[in-house]
């Protein structure tokens, strides 16, 4: 008998959507670890790398060439440089600041206006001996992303974050295991990150659909950041990634909720 082949449903074998999780099947992992490794999840598809286990298949030659590039890291300490900014915020800490006077601007609140915003965080950025540019860059990203209505099939205003932890958190895995295979980090210091990431994350979010709001908004926020024209694909290919992790039976989001370690196989009906 003839099996019918097995078509990604509901998506075409083209779209991100129709790719399948890598699941290894070997050893389960321990619950805390799966969850840790979960929290990363929404890169696995792109970069083909199983869901559950920490290596990853790729050459070392190639995983240093691409985080040295893109994230220019070349050795042990820029690796837990990077790990540590992503731990303490490295986009959401600015986002922080700058998204209360965004949202007061878009509001026409009396007092609040865009050049006065821009006076204030130049000012603040001069006081505290940072760049002001940075600062006012930063704002106009944010502004502009809102008042251009990129995310209007996205996210509501009144739905807004105040931070973007999880596009931070949710990028840390990624570092941790090309970190690993690159030779840069051992695996006995990856899982302690792992864990940082996953308690952060979860001190921050009930589940993974908050969670995945997050990782939308921030990936759309640091695209504008450098080009405002590239936001709205952004958040487009951020959200394909995160409807996947949420509606596919195959997803690790759904084997394992954020919240809970408890092992989904062993709960009484």
């Amino acid at each position: 008998m003839t099996l019918p082949p097995i078509t990604p449903f509901p998506f075409g074998e083209k779209s991100t959507l129709g790719r399948p999780f890598i699941w290894q099947g070997r050893t389960p992992l321990p619950p805390r670890h799966q969850a840790a490794l979960n929290v990363g999840a929404h890169m696995w598809i792109p970069n083909a790398f199983a869901c559950d286990t920490i290596l990853i298949d790729e050459s070392v030659e190639s995983v240093r060439t691409r985080i040295r590039e893109w994230w220019g890291i070349t050795d042990a300490i820029s690796a837990r440089k990077i790990v540590g900014q992503l731990l303490d915020g490295m986009h959401s800490s600015t986002f922080e600041v700058i998204a209360p006077l965004v949202a007061e601007s878009t509001r026409k609140t009396s007092g609040h206006d865009p050049e006065a915003h821009r006076e204030f965080l130049a000012a603040r950025a001069a006081a505290r001996g940072d760049s002001p540019g940075y600062w006012v860059a930063h704002y106009n990203a944010l502004y502009n992303l809102r008042t251009a209505k990129v995310l209007r099939n996205s996210v509501a205003d009144r739905h807004f974050p105040t931070h973007i932890r999880a596009w931070d958190l949710g990028r840390l895995p990624f570092i941790v295991r090309t970190g690993l295979r690159a030779g840069y980090l051992q695996e006995d210091e990856c899982w302690p990150m792992l864990f940082a990431a996953l308690d952060s994350a979860r001190s921050y979010y009930a589940n993974w659909r908050q969670f995945a709001h997050g990782v939308v908004i921030g990936r759309a926020y640091w695209s504008a950041i450098t080009d405002i024209g590239t936001a709205g694909d952004s958040a487009q290919t951020a959200g394909n990634w995160m409807n996947a992790l949420l509606v596919r039976s195959d997803s690790p989001w759904r084997r394992l909720p954020l919240g809970t370690e408890e092992d989904p196989q062993r709960r009484v009906p």
